[in-house]
């Protein structure tokens, strides 16, 4: 069989095959160097960097877990991030973690040349450089993922679904920590089974685009909400190792097994975050040493755009997600003095907030008070704020707004003076001068959402 020797050396050496975070590039382009190199050149004028060493678990600052619910428990239809798990395809069962093509967990990162039947193939002599190295980038897609199914493998058998874990830690908790990991192991797999076929069908002028651009939608369906989790992810796990001295004394005694390879669960969590910038940067290789024009420069091409597509997705997502939790957490210190709004709404977004001073009626014992604006897509929302909460004493859709510039048009000495035009009333306020540029980039955003051009007030 093909890769036989190759899978031996892996079954029977479990623990030595190399993880993804260890997978590394500059060895990899090392070892393409020293083979074009004179056999003259010694190796050792050529050093491999070795890889950084991972640190310690919890050593990056986070901020703490928000007191909200997660919006993943906010009903709504068609939701990407609904913890339901998708019924993908599992893993294999009763081999190697890495199907036929076990290269890349080997010790040495493997490379397409050498290969048994690419270094026997008297087709090699007829590649010229560029071809050759087209063809390892092209490798270097499968034997990526190959490592990448590996580490996934050990999250998910050794902490995902260790007793001791699932013991301690509750349904939320353990939702948010491992969010749907083994689903991203699953549709991996399976991309990584594709590519070794196709591999396998042709060894010396196999192309893999085609088999990216298939796979996009279903990397979509767990990418994105994986992605979309990782704040809480994040927070959830800082906050257990912090406050949990049983969460954190089963880690680090799961950490100290040989085969996660002194690599912490941290390093695994965030391996899909790696991976699918890693797969953009291969196929941007790709695309770059391919000849324009031909039929694998076009399905590179497509290949690109949508995995972009896909990283844009999971950002957009990302942003939706910190703006219902941004509304959530709002939501809960809003009064209303005034007609109820519900805040939480999944196409509303903040886009400035500040204070404004309002210039009163001079007959009344108090002429002016601070106003606290919070200023949405759809909606403006006028508060006092006191002990942190807020008390709305007005909003209005942005369509119903109307600001002018009164500075010139009252002769007033007091600058930064504007009048808001709202439900039916008019509003004469005042910069406060510390926020004066803040609140007119405010007021410039009102006339803009309406179309009109905007006013700049002096900055002080």
């Amino acid at each position: 069989m093909l890769f036989l020797t190759l899978i031996l050396q892996c079954l029977f050496n479990p623990d030595d095959a190399q993880l993804y975070q260890q997978y590394s590039e500059e060895a990899q382009n090392f070892e393409i160097l020293r083979q074009t190199r004179s056999e003259v050149l010694s190796v050792c004028e050529y050093p491999t960097a070795s890889p950084a060493p991972s640190p310690p678990p919890a050593c990056r600052p986070l901020p703490p877990l928000p007191p909200v619910p997660h919006p993943h428990s906010i009903s709504h239809t068609g939701s990407i991030t609904s913890v339901k798990s998708l019924p993908l395809p599992e893993p294999p069962t009763g081999r190697s973690t890495s199907p036929r093509l076990s290269i890349s967990l080997t010790q040495s990162a493997s490379l397409w040349r050498d290969l048994p039947a690419v270094r026997n193939s008297t087709e090699l002599e007829d590649f010229t450089d560029d071809q050759r190295r087209l063809q390892e980038v092209r490798f270097e897609v499968v034997t990526s993922e190959a490592s990448y199914c590996r580490s996934l493998d050990i999250v998910v058998e050794h902490f995902v679904k260790s007793k001791q874990l699932n013991a301690l830690l509750g349904t939320q908790d353990r939702n948010w920590l491992f969010s749907r990991l083994a689903d991203v192991r699953a549709i991996s797999h399976s991309f990584l089974s594709k590519l070794e076929e196709r591999v396998e069908s042709n060894m010396m002028h196999f192309t893999v685009c085609d088999i990216i651009a298939k796979h996009c939608q279903r990397f979509k369906m767990v990418y994105v909400p994986y992605l979309t989790n990782q704040s809480y992810q994040d927070a959830t796990y800082q906050r257990l190792m912090n406050e949990n001295p049983g969460f954190r004394r089963i880690v680090e005694k799961l950490e100290r097994s040989p085969v996660c390879q002194r690599l912490p669960l941290r390093s695994f969590l965030v391996l899909p975050f790696q991976r699918i910038t890693r797969i953009k940067l291969l196929v941007q290789n790709i695309v770059k040493r391919t000849a324009p024009g031909t039929a694998e420069a076009m399905q590179g091409i497509k290949a690109l755009r949508l995995v972009e597509k896909l990283i844009q997705e999971s950002n957009d997502s990302i942003t939706q997600m910190k703006s219902i939790e941004s509304l959530v957490s709002l939501s809960a210190k809003v009064d209303f003095e005034c007609r109820t709004l519900p805040l939480i709404s999944q196409s509303r977004r903040m886009v400035r907030e500040g204070l404004v001073t309002e210039l009163m009626d001079f007959s009344l014992k108090d002429t002016e008070r601070n106003v606290y604006m919070h200023l949405f897509n759809d909606y403006l929302l006028l508060s006092l704020q006191k002990e942190g909460r807020y008390l709305v004493i007005d909003h209005a859709p942005v369509s119903e707004l109307r600001a002018e510039n009164c500075r010139v048009k009252l002769h007033s000495l007091q600058k930064n003076l504007f009048k808001l035009h709202m439900s039916g009333k008019a509003l004469l306020l005042r910069n406060i001068i510390h926020l004066a540029k803040q609140t007119y980039t405010v007021l410039n955003l009102i006339l803009l959402f309406q179309g009109c051009p905007t006013f700049m007030l002096p900055c002080m």
